[in-house]
């Protein structure tokens, strides 16, 4: 277990972005900002990329010569933000908790991570709670911009020049939108495992914001016929966003709670939730979860209570899910996170409770086996897939797909 503690407080060693089979990418593009990001942190060194598939770019560490350097100002932010900025990203206004009077526009200061929840906001002097040094960065905006003006701030308040995990601070900004998105290995797997083809009508069930909904569309070649669910108006309108920036135009995207997707009383797909029985020849159902695969994890305050909760609604969404999916179709069930009773244990619970259902392999196998007694067998365990730092002798895996975010994919069949 401490392994996994240990796995989990650190970034991946690496950034993915999912390249937009619609749009044409250019790696020039990404070459072009590398250089003169080079030029920026005083090197001539550049980080390595390269692609795992065509819609999978794979950008490695800033070279180990490349040094981070702190002994500027302080400035403190949510540990949300500090760890945001160890996976490579800009500090965002919202997120800023303390900083000094006498910053300038422009300087370079250091960026702390406030590990306990302890800083309040506006501080202006020195924070002396825990807090974990995180990178270097350029000041875009200072304390009256953040604390003064009595409205809630938006946009960088830090350009992250160099996080300490030497990851390259690279958006989706740097080609034309919808080309690049920055997404998590195993979320783009997932994809690859529910493979849509055209014409397949497919329900993504909790789909905002539309990263895998997108996904899916792109594998398509925008052939399928996708609906995607989520339970508000804000949440659909994110997938409707999110699908018109990507070019995405086979999804219809509504306001729907998904335990409720399947009634007796409809009789056609195309008028919209809730559907038939037997409606899908696939169905993703990423489900809600504890989210305790996401890395680093700096301060997590997840309860026993709240953990406890996530089965429920996991167990509903699975029940309305096999009710919606057509006598042969394929179901993949997945999370963002670690505990085997959200994972194996909803494996194990979906096949005793649905007679129906048969586990069939995740393929492409390219996470690691299910955990050992979860309550999976053997020829159980290497049908799923578990991203975590484990090495199992039942199916070893290659070292970057050990060093993702913690995650959990299974898929079903349904045989009659």
């Amino acid at each position: 277990m401490q392994n996994l503690q240990e796995w989990l407080s650190q970034p991946p060693r690496y950034t993915t972005f999912r390249v937009n089979k619609l749009k044409k990418f250019d790696c020039d593009s990404l070459n072009g900002f590398l250089k003169t990001k080079s030029k920026e942190l005083n090197t001539s060194a550049l980080p390595n990329f390269y692609f795992i598939k065509s819609d999978c770019l794979v950008l490695e560490q800033w070279p180990e010569e490349v040094e981070v350097k702190k002994g500027n100002k302080e400035v403190i932010v949510d540990a949300l933000c500090a760890a945001a900025v160890l996976r490579g990203a800009h500090v965002f206004a919202p997120g800023v908790m303390g900083m000094p009077m006498n910053c300038q526009l422009g300087e370079k200061v250091d960026i702390y991570g406030d590990m306990e929840g302890q800083c309040k906001r506006g501080l202006k002097i020195t924070f002396e709670g825990k807090k974990l040094f995180v990178g270097t960065g350029v000041l875009r905006m200072l304390r009256q911009d953040l604390f003064d003006n009595g409205v809630q701030p938006s946009g960088i308040a830090i350009e992250t020049l160099l996080p300490v995990s030497r990851l390259p601070v690279v958006n989706e900004t740097i080609c034309p939108p919808g080309v690049l998105l920055l997404q998590n290995l195993p979320s783009i797997v997932c994809g690859w495992v529910l493979n849509a083809l055209p014409n397949e009508n497919i329900l993504d069930m909790c789909a905002a914001p539309g990263n895998k909904t997108t996904h899916l569309g792109e594998m398509s070649n925008n052939q399928a016929n996708i609906i995607a669910l989520d339970k508000t108006p804000q949440k659909s309108e994110k997938i409707k966003e999110n699908c018109i920036k990507q070019g995405v135009s086979c999804v219809n995207a509504y306001a729907f709670d998904s335990t409720k997707c399947c009634s007796l009383d409809s009789n056609n797909v195309d008028n919209g939730p809730p559907f038939p029985p037997n409606s899908f020849d696939k169905v993703l159902l990423d489900a809600p979860c504890s989210g305790l695969g996401q890395r680093p994890q700096l301060n997590n305050k997840m309860t026993p209570k709240m953990l406890e909760s996530y089965k429920f609604v996991q167990r509903k969404l699975m029940k309305a899910a096999v009710e919606v999916l057509k006598i042969g179709g394929k179901l993949v069930y997945s999370t963002c996170t670690v505990t085997v009773e959200e994972n194996e244990g909803m494996v194990q619970w979906a096949l005793e409770k649905f007679p129906c259902l048969q586990l069939i392999p995740a393929e492409p196998l390219l996470g690691g086996p299910g955990l050992r007694e979860s309550g999976l067998s053997d020829a159980q365990r290497v049908m799923v897939q578990r991203f975590s730092p484990e090495v199992d002798p039942l199916r070893l895996v290659e070292p970057i797909y050990r060093d993702s975010i913690g995650f959990f994919i299974a898929t079903f069949t349904k045989t009659h």
